[in-house]
């Protein structure tokens, strides 16, 4: 019996245009799709083919993407970088080249400014307690802002732990899920999912843990 003749299309009647761009885009068609659901050996090996291809290319592309895009933006960085240091570089030679010949010349006019020295000299110690006072507090406001950081990072290792479990559970559902999906083709009416362990991982402890995690930091 041609078991074909007992399946009803109803509906492609109606989309010619999509059934024809559907099948000159992704090889799908009535008549593979049919074969398949009817258990024809080439036609089902195609399909799962098709699937996994399909979910390689779905799990791979976004890692692929944003590592060529890491690339680039890194070479980027690499060659702008190197510019600005050689920039800097050649500003640096002339300040240096500048001082030397600036040293020359107060070399030899040392004795006559011994006087102006002096004056300078207090001038100096003066920048010099006001710069010891500017590093104590660059180095106060760095160590804030090191505990500042310390302390958020603090948060998000707890917050991560805490979101652990919640994270699995989401995971346990879908694949429960899809369990419970492929028992009922597999059984049809002889099905019973109470066969199939459901994982529960947000038990009252860890619902209490991360209620608590999230009280410590409010």
């Amino acid at each position: 019996m041609n078991k074909a003749r007992l399946v009803k299309d109803h509906v492609s009647t109606y989309s010619k245009d999509i059934k024809r761009a559907t099948n000159r885009h992704f090889s799908i068609n009535n008549a593979l799709i049919l074969k398949a659901a009817l258990g024809d050996e080439k036609a089902c090996k195609q399909i799962s083919d098709m699937g996994q291809v399909g979910e390689r290319l779905a799990l791979a592309m976004p890692i692929i993407q944003q590592n060529a895009l890491n690339y680039i933006d890194g070479i980027k960085e690499y060659n702008t970088a190197l510019a600005n240091i050689y920039k800097t570089g050649g500003d640096s030679s002339l300040a240096i080249d500048k001082a030397s010949s600036d040293l020359s010349l107060a070399n030899t006019k040392y004795q006559n400014k011994l006087e102006e020295y002096k004056t300078k000299l207090f001038a100096d110690l003066t920048a010099e307690n006001e710069r010891h006072r500017d590093a104590m507090d660059v180095i106060e406001l760095r160590a804030w802002v090191d505990s500042h950081v310390r302390f958020v990072d603090a948060i998000a290792a707890q917050e991560t732990i805490s979101n652990s479990p919640y994270l699995k559970q989401l995971q346990a559902d879908k694949e429960l899920s899809k369990q419970r999906t492929l028992h009922w083709l597999q059984h049809g009416s002889e099905s019973n999912t109470t066969l199939i362990a459901e994982k529960n991982y947000v038990t009252n402890p860890i619902k209490k843990f991360w209620q608590e995690v999230r009280g410590m930091f409010s």
